[in-house]
């Protein structure tokens, strides 16, 4: 299962070399894998809301978790946690993208959230938050909190089933 699971990270070009297969094959078999992560998305069980950081993360990894790129997704909350809505903010490279506070907010107002969750991946497997991941983190939770939308979590999820919290990680000023 490991091996495959390598594989489906592959571009076609990638596969073809690594399976010894000819272009059209490995491309339809990128395919084939595409669809299959596509059809587990919409088969992962889905909570009803998103209280926990933990909740976030085994929403998000189904999405994120089997990416070769970064990307940055938000839902969308009620006052009861409900999900309103679900949208990719940013999509990046293998090591980093780029994003702004105002994208994230735009996005949480566009879908008429009181309150909002943010997930990323780190194709690399290791959820340790960069000094990037947590200076966005916490100017996106100040500026929610100065226009009344709250940032509830934001973690990181990886191809494995690992993920962690940026939340408890964000630095307060010493002053």
């Amino acid at each position: 299962m490991h091996g495959l699971m390598a594989l489906d990270r592959l571009t076609p070009p990638a596969l073809a070399e690594r399976a010894d297969i000819a272009l059209p094959d490995a491309t339809r078999l990128a395919a084939a894998f595409e669809l299959g992560r596509r059809l587990h998305i919409t088969r992962a069980k889905k909570p009803k809301r998103l209280r926990t950081a933990r909740d976030v993360a085994q929403f998000f990894h189904p999405r994120l978790g089997p990416l070769v790129h970064e990307e940055l997704w938000i839902a969308a909350l009620d006052a009861r946690d409900g999900i309103r809505g679900v949208r990719m903010i940013s999509r990046g490279g293998l090591l980093r993208q780029t994003v702004t506070i105002a994208d994230v907010l735009r996005a949480a107002l566009e879908m008429a959230a009181v309150k909002f969750a943010l997930a990323h991946n780190h194709p690399s497997g290791t959820p340790d938050p960069s000094e990037d991941d947590i200076e966005l983190t916490s100017g996106v939770e100040r500026a929610g909190h100065d226009i009344g939308i709250e940032m509830t979590h934001h973690v990181v999820v990886t191809p494995g089933h690992h993920w962690a919290a940026i939340m408890g990680l964000v630095r307060k000023p010493l002053f």
